[in-house]
């Protein structure tokens, strides 16, 4: 079972994903933040496997929060999520050292498990 912190700003967002990440047998949501300063709190607390997190977030993004876990933990898995699509977010995921990107279009329980897969 993978234990994850859920980082976005939107709370229905976090609500919508706590509750598929809640009733799968492979994850456990153990925290969620609505900034970056957040997330990087609660991983430090909680030493999550993974952090899922919004790109654009008020004060320290998701992209900031990736330099910092990655340095300062870098066994937690960390993938960037955003309702933005494209190349760019590709290179920036994969430029902050995140695990991966997957557009919020794109988010699913499958998704996420790739995702983990591949930064083992």
């Amino acid at each position: 079972m993978h234990r994850v912190i859920v980082a976005d700003d939107e709370p229905n967002f976090r609500r919508w994903l706590r509750s598929i990440l809640d009733n799968s047998a492979d994850f456990q949501v153990v925290g969620e933040a609505s900034s970056g300063t957040e997330a990087i709190r609660l991983a430090k607390l909680l030493l999550p496997d993974a952090v899922i997190a919004d790109i654009y977030m008020p004060g320290l993004d998701g992209v900031e929060a990736v330099y910092y876990i990655k340095e300062k933990m870098p066994d937690i898995k960390v993938i960037l999520i955003s309702a933005d699509e494209g190349c760019f977010y590709q290179g920036l995921a994969q430029e902050s050292g995140a695990t991966a990107f997957i557009p919020k279009s794109g988010l699913s329980l499958c998704s996420l498990r790739q995702a983990l897969r591949m930064g083992e």
